[in-house]
């Protein structure tokens, strides 16, 4: 689909919280498509995500990027997911703040616990943007 909408999920290192969010709305949304980027360069996403995500039947992203690899006017809506000051500090208008843990560094349960946040964050949001396109609203 052509005219498909685009969100873009920000954090720090592009690794964790952005990553769950992208691989989970892309999951659940028809007419829109997520990416993610962080506003720091990282290595590689992390190795609990991969496998908390993997349970879910869904494949997190290889790499990292930064939003210096990503032209923020092509996104329909940007979402910080984390409450980090660098992080939700972007040039943009289009900009939504979900104030979310880091769980970097943290035991399991932890990633589970924000995994289960952000999937519940995810799912509200994909269910208000498909209804109000299916509105009309543009």
């Amino acid at each position: 689909m052509d005219s498909m909408k685009k969100i873009l999920f920000v954090c720090i290192h592009n690794t964790a919280r952005s990553v769950m969010a992208e691989a989970l709305f892309n999951s659940m949304a028809k007419d829109w498509r997520a990416e993610s980027a962080g506003v720091e360069r990282a290595e590689g996403v992390n190795e609990v995500v991969k496998r908390l995500l993997a349970e879910k039947g869904l494949r997190a992203k290889e790499k990292p990027r930064t939003i210096d690899d990503v032209n923020l006017d092509e996104f329909d809506l940007i979402i910080a997911v984390c409450e980090e000051s660098s992080c939700v500090v972007l040039p943009v208008s289009k900009l939504e703040r979900w104030h979310i843990e880091d769980p970097v560094g943290k035991d399991e349960g932890i990633y589970r616990e924000i995994l289960a946040e952000i999937e519940e964050k995810v799912r509200a949001l994909v269910e208000e943007l498909e209804k109000t396109d299916n509105q009309g609203f543009t």
